[in-house]
């Protein structure tokens, strides 16, 4: 279910263009648009590591979408959706997947459900749906992005594919109790292997500030062959909180644990706390969040590495760790980091916000290097929402790398880049 994507977060617009007492009809659009400046990608050593040199990309993504609303249909409201997502990339990115592609694109079906949402009496709603959907488990640590971009469909940082795919959701809330059961498949592309994962999932909101998740998943299925075996009996334990402790003050916190087939022994953890200074101007919010994704010790039978799911983009540095280290080099695993973060708003559109983080191996002979330390990345952010439908953002960041980032990649030098991002949702 692994899956790539940190393209800035959008809320997508939707216009009703028909509507009666029997249906409406409502379209929406979203495109977007990067361009990325690197200097010295991989440390120096980009063609070692990826088999290609690269100093600048571009990026577009493009989704048409349809909706249907049926009223009083059952007793509730009946509800679909499809949409279609086109991708290219022209040069070559720092990822590596789209090596041997000449700019790569791809148009593929990305919305394709159909659900109901009905009111079962004394507050309760009941919510299913079935086919092509996003869907999102907390803070996206686990379950966000169900699908696959980069290499030969192009498009990798923007990540447009997220629907999880064959799916089925069914959800029963009560004011602010949510209990939710799922069947989740991934979209994984033409070199890729099918899975799907089953769950349960319960939330729990005590104020507007505090709140509570348990979650379990379980791989149901797996198209590798050889894997199977293993993979599909593959669990997931979570528990989480976000607890608001004062005025302006928030911590929050996550853990989960994976096992199965004798095998799987990971572990994935975070606490976090933010403040937000209201009563200074700009409002500044200061983030520190600590952060452990377990890495596998070659030295044991077992497998102890954090098998990161679908885990998805909600904000920056959160859970593609680092614009550099988390987009091009790791997925979510085999990480401990620190990361003080620091955003303010400039006006009702335009926000400023930068991090540090400090990347250390959790087992560094994972990756056949001896030494922990990593390295340390800066990330500085500029957004603007130009207008309603317009939204820009200017990111710059370099990660200067530790002996042990030295020793996996062969390259001494700090890694760069700029980025240019641009969209637009009607």
């Amino acid at each position: 279910m692994a899956a790539m994507s940190m393209a800035p977060a959008q809320v997508a617009a939707q216009t009703t263009v028909y509507e009666t007492e029997e249906f409406s009809l409502d379209v929406g659009l979203d495109a977007a648009a990067v361009v990325f400046i690197q200097n010295n990608p991989w440390f120096g050593e980009a063609e070692a590591n990826i088999g290609v040199d690269t100093d600048g990309w571009t990026e577009f993504a493009i989704e048409p979408q349809l909706y249907l609303t049926v009223p009083q249909v059952l007793g509730g409201e009946l509800t679909a959706g499809v949409s279609v997502v086109g991708t290219k990339t022209i040069g070559e990115s720092a990822e590596g997947l789209g090596v041997g592609f000449d700019n790569p694109s791809a148009t593929t079906i990305e919305k394709l459900y159909l659900g109901w949402r009905g009111d079962l009496g004394q507050g309760t709603v009941l919510d299913l749906k079935a086919g092509d959907f996003d869907y999102q488990i907390g803070t996206g640590f686990l379950i966000k992005d169900g699908g696959r971009d980069g290499g030969d469909r192009g498009g990798f940082y923007l990540g447009a594919r997220t629907a999880s795919r064959g799916s089925v959701l069914a959800q029963i809330s009560n004011g602010g109790f949510t209990f939710e059961t799922f069947w989740l498949g991934n979209n994984p592309g033409r070199s890729g292997v099918r899975a799907h994962v089953g769950g349960a999932n319960v939330e729990y909101s005590l104020s507007d500030r505090t709140s509570v998740g348990l979650t379990y998943i379980q791989v149901g299925h797996f198209d590798d062959a050889i894997a199977a075996n293993t993979v599909e009996e593959l669990k997931t334990y979570d528990v989480r909180v976000s607890v608001g402790l004062a005025e302006g003050l928030t911590l929050s916190g996550e853990y989960a644990r994976q096992s199965g087939a004798e095998t799987y022994d990971g572990l994935g953890w975070y606490v976090q706390g933010d403040y937000l200074f209201d009563k200074v101007p700009l409002e500044p919010t200061l983030t520190y969040r600590y952060a452990v994704v377990s890495g596998d010790d070659p030295r044991t039978v077992k497998n102890e590495g954090f098998v990161p799911l679908a885990y998805g983009f909600t904000d920056y540095g959160q859970w593609y760790q680092g614009e550099i280290t988390g987009n091009w080099i790791f997925a979510n695993s085999n990480q401990k980091t620190h990361m003080v973060k620091a955003a303010a708003s400039l006006s009702e559109r335009l926000s400023l916000s930068g991090s540090w983080i400090n990347f250390t191996l959790d087992e560094p002979g994972q990756l056949g290097v001896l030494d922990e330390d990593f390295g340390n990345e800066f990330n500085l952010f500029v957004d603007w929402q130009a207008t309603e439908e317009l939204f820009l953002s200017v990111a710059g960041a370099i990660m200067v790398p530790s002996d042990g980032a030295r020793q996996f990649t062969g390259g001494d030098r700090t890694w760069s880049h700029v980025m240019l991002y641009a969209s637009v949702s009607f």
